[in-house]
């Protein structure tokens, strides 16, 4: 079976995320943008920070991922916009809407990897909801202790990747979540945009 051309895939995977409710967006990679700064913003603001082998300190640095990123040629930019289900205090977005867009892009990856690109990586959205409890929190524990390896991926921020201006590079504005801080958890005054890559060779 011939395997498709980049341009054929980007069709087929641009229509599996359109029917699941999202959008998506080509983009060459050198669009992408990687930050130190951005892993402050998990040490210092994100109360997942070390509690998800998802996120830092396990998620790969912003120098790790920009090695990755020069491996490829072609990406694939996700959108998901809103939330379902009920948010739940401590998150600014529900378990149904993490394990959704996961689970979207977890089988966004598995399809191109089955049509024959083999380098295909995803970095999804969120913190990790494959399980309801990480046992990176229990201490002592490493990520090769992760019960969902095969399907755990780190979101864009967490691997150092500066959501906001890849955004603006394809054509997307994306505006800062409205919200008022509670004890505990916020108040989102405006839509959640969830935002994802697909790194496509």
């Amino acid at each position: 079976m011939r395997k498709a051309s980049v341009d054929e895939e980007v069709v087929r995977l641009t229509r599996f995320i359109r029917e699941n409710g999202g959008d998506a967006v080509f983009i060459d990679v050198d669009k992408i943008v990687t930050g130190a700064w951005v892993r402050m913003k998990c040490l210092f603001g994100c109360n997942g920070f070390g509690r998800r082998f998802s996120c830092p300190p396990y998620a790969p640095a912003p120098a790790e991922t920009q090695a990755v990123l020069d491996c490829y040629s072609h990406a694939l930019l996700v959108r998901f916009a809103g939330d379902i289900g009920e948010p739940v205090p401590e998150r600014r977005v529900s378990h149904e809407m993490t394990r959704y867009v996961q689970r979207v892009m977890f089988e966004l990856e598995d399809m191109a990897f089955q049509d024959g690109f083999y380098k295909v990586f995803g970095y999804t959205g969120h913190q990790c909801g494959w399980c309801a409890n990480c046992c990176a929190k229990e201490g002592g524990t490493v990520i090769t202790d992760c019960k969902n390896r095969q399907k755990m991926r780190p979101s864009m921020e967490a691997a150092g990747m500066d959501v906001y201006a890849t955004c603006a590079n394809a054509g997307w504005k994306l505006d800062v979540l409205e919200c008022t801080q509670v004890p505990g958890s916020a108040v989102l005054h405006s839509p959640m945009t969830t935002v994802m890559l697909l790194l496509l060779e």
